[in-house]
This record gives C-alpha cells, sequence and structure tokens, in this order.
C-alpha cells in the first residue's frame, strides 16, 4: 500500500492534485487518495492490534499452564476494530467531501487519533504483559519438577530475548512517528510556521518523514527476524538451531516425570502421581512450546 501510494504520487503528480472538490467530474483522484489512505491504516492498524493480542494470548497461556488460545477471538478482536478505528478515522476525515485528503488539521486530528491509539497501546501494554509472562514462564518452569536446572533458563531467556526483540523492532519502526506526529502539531500551533526561529523544527520534521518511510514498511521483515531470526537463504521457516533447544528442554522433562513429589530421585511408581506428572508437564510444554516456536 505505501509502496503503490508512493509510486503514484511520486510518478504522477498531476493525477493526484486533481482531486475534486465535490462537482462530480473527475471522482478517480479523490477514490485513490481515500482508498489508499484506508488501505494502509487498515493493515497497520491490524498489525498493531494483532501485537497486543500476541502479548495477552501469551500471558494468559502461561498463567493457565495451557497450550490452547481462543484465536477466533483474537482475529475478531484484531480485524474487527482495526476495520472500525478506519472507517470511523476515514468518515471523520473525509467528511463532508473526500476532496478532503489531509489538508484540514480539523478533520485530520480525529484520522491521526484512530490511527495512534493502537500504536500507542501497544508501546505501554506490551511491555507491561511480556514482562509478567516472563515472570510467569519463570515460576512455571520452576513448578514443574520444583528445580531450575541450565535447560529451563535457557528456555526463560529464549523466550525473554524473543519478546525484547519483538518491542525493540517496533519502537525503531515506529517512534519516528510518534516524534514526527508531535513536531507537526507544534508547528501547527505556532503564528508563522515558515518563521526562521522554526527552521530547525521543520528540518527535524523532515528527517523524520524520510526515517518513516524507510523503517514503517521495514517492520513486517524486522518482525519475522524477531520472531524467527535468520535462517539464511533456504525456505526453511524454523531454525534448526531452536529445535536442538527445544528437543533437550523436552527430554530433560520427560527425564524427570517420574521423580517423586518430594523431589527424590527414586521413580514415583503410584499411578496417581506418574498421572499428575504427565498431565502437569503435558500442559507446561505446550504452553511453552507456543511462545518457543
Amino acid at each position: 500500500g505505501i509502496v503503490l501510494r508512493s509510486a503514484v504520487w511520486l510518478g504522477f503528480p498531476d493525477f493526484v492534485d486533481n482531486r475534486s472538490d465535490g462537482n462530480g467530474t473527475d471522482v478517480w483522484p479523490a477514490a485513490y487518495c481515500v482508498g489508499s489512505a484506508m488501505w494502509v491504516q487498515l493493515l497497520y492498524s491490524a498489525c498493531f492490534w494483532w501485537l497486543f493480542c500476541y502479548a495477552v494470548d501469551a500471558y494468559l497461556v502461561i498463567r493457565r499452564s495451557a497450550g490452547h488460545s481462543t484465536m477466533l477471538l483474537y482475529r475478531l478482536a484484531a480485524w474487527g476494530l482495526a476495520a472500525l478505528l478506519c472507517v470511523e478515522g476515514a468518515g471523520l476525515l473525509y467528511s463532508p467531501s473526500v476532496s478532503r485528503c489531509e489538508r484540514d488539521l480539523e478533520h485530520a486530528v480525529p484520522h491521526y487519533v484512530t490511527m495512534y491509539l493502537p500504536l500507542l497501546l501497544v508501546f505501554v501494554a506490551n511491555p507491561i504483559l511480556f514482562r509478567k509472562t516472563v515472570t510467569a514462564v519463570a515460576s512455571l518452569l520452576k513448578g514443574r519438577q520444583g528445580i531450575y536446572t541450565e535447560n529451563e533458563r535457557r528456555m526463560g531467556a529464549m523466550i525473554k530475548i524473543r519478546f525484547f526483540k519483538i518491542m525493540l523492532v517496533f519502537i525503531i519502526c515506529w517512534l519516528p512517528n510518534v516524534i514526527n506526529e508531535s513536531l507537526l502539531f507544534y508547528l501547527e500551533m505556532q503564528a508563522d510556521i515558515n518563521g526562521s526561529s522554526l527552521k530547525p523544527v521543520r528540518n527535524a520534521a523532515k528527517i523524520t518523514w524520510f526515517i518513516m518511510g524507510i523503517l514503517n514498511p521495514a517492520q513486517g521483515f524486522l518482525l519475522s527476524l524477531a520472531f524467527y531470526g535468520w535462517t539464511g537463504c533456504s525456505l526453511e521457516f524454523r531454525s534448526p538451531r531452536k529445535e536442538i533447544q527445544w528437543e533437550s528442554v523436552a527430554t530433560s522433562a520427560g527425564e524427570r516425570t517420574g521423580l517423586s513429589p518430594e523431589g527424590s530421585h527414586v521413580p514415583c511408581e503410584h499411578p496417581t502421581c506418574r498421572k499428575a506428572a504427565g498431565v502437569g508437564g503435558h500442559t507446561s510444554d505446550e504452553a511453552l512450546s507456543m511462545l518457543s516456536e
């Protein structure tokens, strides 16, 4: 969406400037402006809501120690809220005429609020949820068998690093947007935007604008690296190194499923004890595998 929108703006400036003022003679420039803006905002808003739902789901799955999640609910929430805010923002921005394409500050403010509300939600809520999830993972690993070996530490560190990479990518890609919008709103509040005293602010806004154009589209690629890492030029989607780590953790957990509740190394032969150990290890392993895969 961003590539197509930018290409048309740069390659066909006359087409964009010919937006009709409501006489109905040329509706294609206005339709392009509205359609491309809504398309870009919808996908970015859905990405924001999905990252928030991912943080909520990771926390709830670990807290319940169950390796399942309500993905249907998250799909409805992410795409539904994104579509709702997108339609509402577009309606406020382009009312009463679609010829108003980001030209009026009064109409643009609600549009930016609907755009940056989920963005700020991820900025604030996701670090808190990720931190709580990491703490819950450590408690879950310790509580499975009452001991905390090197394999458990490695698994907890791997999940913590993944969460850190996700937030680092998100902050790098979207912090320039927050800075740019703050600078633009500051300029709009000034009596003379073209004053010489505001030249550093205008230059900073232009610089952040170019940074936004590079980092915003790169978010998908960088997030894929944060989730899966670099696997080279092959078509494999899962890193072999991570599979070996998870296999070692699962093997270590399997070797300890026969321990007695008192923590001794005498095998527990009682059927109830064996069943409880199997069920507890199974659910916790499923919960951890959802975060490690």
